[in-house]
């Protein structure tokens, strides 16, 4: 008998004893071979997104090293594979073009979806019950995907936050529910790595995620507020766990050789450092009116401080697409732009770059200023105090969990006092802060790192 403890949820994992499943062993080379498929990947030109995924590898690849792994990805054309691992296109790719200013949906597509994925499903039902795979699309990349679901022997969803309502008309949602449930109906057990849930606005989108979750054999969460929305709704699942992002486990390789061009080819760059990240949620969100509001916060705030201590403001580009709308560069040159006509030293990094360039650089600040959610958990473990703007609450969930819930500022309802203000607090109590993270960090990497023992221990049970 096992039994786990994660954040005062305990787990016996002996209560699956009577539940099993036989590995199809259709690995090569080996009956013991497993074949994984990992769900609900982006984009790696989401900084964020790709660190997730570089780190579900890792993991995966710690307790299952000889493992067949393939990725359905969204974005897949800028993927190169750290590894063995293979890439399909996902199903939301099927429908989705992630170019334009909100990555344009193909109507043509759409027009054809009951029938695309009506066949795609009866496709499933028909492996299910016979263990042929008939029905396959023409398309070879979509019959790459389905041949993915069926060669499976587990399939995980990536760490992140689709499972939550847009402000359109909730097809994204759709289709990433839609993407692990179609594991289920093939007959595969599932999990999810470290996810937020929410908000979800709409009824039939409670619906049909608590009816996925309840399918999943694990769920792990990043934070708490994901947590409670799921108990707001009566969601129980006997496994379902709060485990913090598995972006705390990533450590860059400390190259600030870009950063370094920067200082050397810039000159009055002072210190104090503040790195900022920010977000045109006013494009992403249609329902967010106060994208102006939000950016003259930060532009206040920055220009407050810097008269007052000195210093040099840092824009960097967490994230560079796909989609317009995803792409931080835009809103990032508006506020250097600002700052420079108010004379404050700005720099507006225009270039995507590497998410390990990215944390050392980060990790060159005295202060940093994040919308970005990962931009933040990259600037805090490379040991930088943090201001975070929640534009969603799993920012207030992953700081609380951090115990430093009071430098979190809401998108919603941030103004340039409040800001100057925090940031005024942040410089009195940096170096505090910082020896908070020192402290605080290593609990935190040692629960991440948990959800792959988690998934090992149950596929074990289901395999013998």
């Amino acid at each position: 008998m096992g039994v786990c403890i994660v954040r005062g949820y305990t787990y016996d994992w002996s209560s699956t004893s009577g539940d099993r499943l036989a590995i199809q062993g259709k690995g090569k080379g080996s009956p013991n071979i497993v074949n994984i498929l990992i769900t609900n990947v982006h984009s790696v030109r989401n900084a964020g997104d790709a660190v997730l995924l570089e780190v579900t590898l890792s993991e995966i690849g710690s307790i299952f090293p000889e493992a067949n792994i393939t990725v359905s990805m969204n974005d897949p054309d800028d993927y190169r594979p750290w590894g063995r691992e293979k890439v399909v296109g996902s199903f939301i790719q099927w429908f989705k073009s992630g170019v334009g200013k909100r990555g344009d949906w193909k109507i043509g597509h759409l027009l054809l979806a009951p029938y695309w994925l009506g066949r795609a499903i009866l496709a499933a039902l028909v492996f299910r019950w016979t263990g042929l795979p008939l029905f396959l699309p023409r398309n070879p990349e979509r019959r790459r995907l389905l041949m993915a679901y069926f060669d499976a022997d587990l399939i995980i969803s990536c760490p992140g936050n689709f499972f939550l309502s847009g402000s359109g008309l909730g097809l994204p949602l759709f289709l990433a529910v839609f993407s692990l449930a179609y594991g289920w109906l093939v007959g595969k057990p599932l999990y999810m790595m470290q996810q937020s849930v929410g908000p979800l606005r709409r009824f039939i989108d409670r619906v049909v995620v608590t009816w996925l979750l309840r399918r999943l054999r694990i769920i792990f969460l990043r934070d708490s507020r994901s947590m409670e929305t799921l108990r707001s709704l009566n969601f129980e699942h006997p496994r379902c766990f709060v485990i913090p992002d598995v972006a705390f486990l990533y450590q860059g390789d400390g190259d600030v050789g870009r950063f370094l061009e920067i200082l050397q080819t810039t000159r009055g760059m002072q210190r104090p450092f503040i790195g900022v990240t920010v977000i045109d949620f006013g494009t992403q969100n249609r329902f967010f009116y106060r994208q102006k509001s939000y950016e003259k916060a930060i532009v206040d705030a920055l220009s407050y401080f810097v008269r007052k201590h000195g210093g040099s403001i840092f824009v960097f580009p967490q994230v560079c697409g796909p989609s317009e709308a995803e792409d931080d560069r835009i809103p990032g040159q508006r506020i250097v732009e600002a700052l420079i006509k108010k004379n404050i030293p700005a720099i507006w990094i225009d270039t995507p770059w590497r998410p390990n360039e990215l944390q050392a650089a980060y990790g060159q600040m005295d202060m940093f200023v994040g919308t970005r959610l990962h931009s933040n958990i990259f600037a805090m473990t490379a040991g930088t105090p943090v201001i975070a703007i929640a534009y969603y609450y799993k920012t207030y969930g992953i700081m609380q969990m951090l115990e430093l819930s009071e430098w979190v500022q809401d998108i919603q309802t941030v103004d340039s006092e409040k800001l100057a203000n925090l940031l005024e607090e942040l410089w009195k109590r940096h170096n505090a802060i910082r020896r908070h993270l020192g402290s605080r960090l290593p609990t935190i990497r040692e629960q991440a790192h948990s959800a792959v023992q988690f998934i090992q221990s149950d596929f074990r049970l289901l395999s013998r």
